[in-house]
């Protein structure tokens, strides 16, 4: 098996490297993101295999290109390169270090799964064997590229073809192969920089729950944390959109201001308008993606004030096609949005769509809603939920 590994800005710019340098037939046997010096985000790193060609730890002097006789040699034959190959990790361990180890060892395990006598189906692509994890997978909505290479890198966490046959341990292994691809980017607290205020702007389409999203995120920030919360709303087109955050922000004893204008918006925000510990929650027009410029002059305004700590958070719903919601994230990126909310998770029975989307997004997901009660129905993203929630659907 050659391995080598890959690096890029996500994990579809990483597969078309590793596609283009090893061909479909390479196993991903592990990933990991980090942070490059002068670089303005992490970094996918990846270490990909390609079966079927003689590792390098073979005798010197062995033929590489002798035919197998049998099955039975082959297997034998096999069976021998995982034995020295665990010879190799323990040679590395005590060379480099444990650091190797995960890495390599799965790549025993990947070994190993061949010896096993593991085959795949000639007429579809798809292992024979992996008919529970096939019909999981399509049942939840994830199919094409997306299921192959999820059943792919089921065979490289798996020791033996007989875990296959286990609905239930094949669907927590999936679970965890999509929560590996899944990034999450924690609260908008948590992500302050705390050198201002905290001026998060929600964007994104019509109809995804912007201002009830808005209203569940004051009364978390304001009964939970005990932040002092601003709204703003930035909707002067919709009939409705002022009064409905108004009546939130009534209840929750929160001033609402109006800003419809880039000027306007400035003066709201303006140095002795909002102290430093303040939170403002800003409220969007819902948009088409082909209108998202007009929201820009609002955002580069405060983004360019050194006293403001402004973050713009795009907000899709769960029920949107995945050709949508790459649509519609292509479309607000000149807005430079640090992280997604995905809304409606409870609006539909198949999440299938939201994972090619999540597992390729160039920005980690933060919150998602589950239902239309304010301040209950939102939480924080978390990688193993959301694809508990995606193979099973939501409960």
């Amino acid at each position: 098996m050659v391995i080598r590994t890959f690096e890029g800005e996500d994990m579809q710019d990483v597969l078309r490297k590793v596609k283009k340098e090893l061909g479909t037939e390479a196993v991903i046997l592990g990933s990991q993101t980090r942070k490059t010096s002068g670089a303005s985000r992490e970094r996918v790193v990846v270490t990909a295999g390609l079966p079927g060609v003689d590792p390098p730890w073979l005798p010197a002097g062995e033929s590489r290109s002798a035919p197998v006789a049998s099955p039975e040699t082959e297997s034998r034959r096999l069976r021998e390169e995982v034995a020295m190959l665990r010879e190799t990790v323990r040679r590395f361990e005590e060379d480099w270090g444990p650091g190797t180890r995960e890495t390599v060892m799965e790549l025993v395990r990947t070994v190993g799964t061949l010896s096993e006598g593991v085959r795949e189906s000639p007429s579809s692509g798809v292992p024979e064997e992996m008919g529970v994890a096939t019909g999981l997978l399509e049942r939840a909505g994830v199919t094409g590229e997306d299921r192959d290479d999820l059943l792919r890198a089921l065979r490289t966490v798996s020791y033996s073809p007989a875990e296959f046959q286990d609905p239930e341990r094949t669907g927590s292994l999936l679970q965890y192969l999509m929560a590996r691809q899944i990034r999450v980017g924690g609260s908008f607290l948590e992500r302050s920089s705390g050198k201002g205020p905290l001026v998060v702007i929600l964007a994104g389409p019509t109809g995804v729950g912007k201002t009830t999203t808005i209203a569940k995120l004051a009364a978390g920030f304001t009964l939970k944390h005990g932040k002092k919360v601003r709204l703003v709303n930035l909707d002067t087109y919709r009939i409705g959109a002022l009064e409905q955050l108004r009546i939130y922000g009534d209840l929750m004893g929160l001033p609402v201001d109006v800003a419809g204008t880039p000027e306007r918006f400035l003066e709201v925000l303006d140095v002795g308008s909002v102290s430093p510990e303040e939170v403002v929650l800003v409220d969007t027009a819902g948009m088409s993606s082909r209108e998202s410029g007009k929201l820009k002059p609002f955002v580069d305004g405060v983004a360019a004030k050194p006293h403001l700590d402004v973050t713009v958070s795009l907000v899709l719903a769960a029920s949107a096609k995945t050709a949508d919601l790459e649509d519609a994230l292509e479309r607000f990126m000149p807005l430079s949005p640090r992280s997604l909310i995905v809304t409606k998770i409870d609006e539909t029975r198949c999440l299938g769509s939201v994972y090619p989307f999540l597992s390729r997004a160039p920005v980690p997901v933060s919150y998602v809603t589950t239902g239309q009660r304010v301040p209950d129905d939102i939480e924080v993203a978390h990688p193993g939920k959301l694809s508990q929630w995606i193979l099973g659907g939501f409960r």
